[in-house]
């Protein structure tokens, strides 16, 4: 099996977690998506509350089960096809987090990824905060907060795991 490092582009993206063993980690896609609202302003989604690193796939399909409005953030990285992989997720916070601090803008090779860092450089996490926000990460400087759900300035950037 091949052993993977953090920047290495593989399974269908830019690797930017690996466990101890080399050959598990996550990916985030090579493009964002656009921008979303997160959805289902002013409703509690039981599970979506997630936050550590390997809780963004179980967040994103309880996002989509407990909010039935469509494009949401979830929605379409749910349904992003890319590299001829079709597992694609919204990312929980503690996992763009390690995006931005591998990939991103607190990376040692700044940025790779080719995140947005001038323009709205916010984007979404799959990690709700409560029944009117959600998470999120500002690109150009790490910081992360909750927005309104109902925001459509937000961008996605879904994410695998290998």
């Amino acid at each position: 099996l091949p052993i993977y490092q953090v920047g290495d582009y593989a399974e269908g993206g830019i690797v930017f977690y690996v466990d101890e063993t080399g050959q598990n980690g996550l990916v985030a896609a090579m493009e964002d998506l656009g921008q979303f609202e997160w959805g289902c302003y002013g409703t509690s989604i039981s599970g979506a509350d997630g936050q550590v690193i390997g809780s963004g796939l179980q967040n994103t399909l309880d996002i989509v089960v407990g909010c039935s409005e469509t494009p949401t953030a979830a929605s379409e990285a749910l349904a992003y096809e890319s590299g001829g992989y079709s597992d694609w997720y919204l990312p929980s916070l503690d996992e763009l987090i390690e995006m931005y601090n591998t990939i991103g803008n607190g990376g040692s090779e700044v940025n790779i990824a080719g995140f947005e860092i001038s323009y709205l450089p916010y984007y979404w996490s799959s990690t709700e905060y409560d029944n009117n926000h959600a998470r999120s990460i500002d690109s150009s400087d790490g910081s992360f907060g909750y927005d309104h759900k109902g925001s459509s300035d937000f961008r996605v950037r879904p994410i695998r795991s290998f």
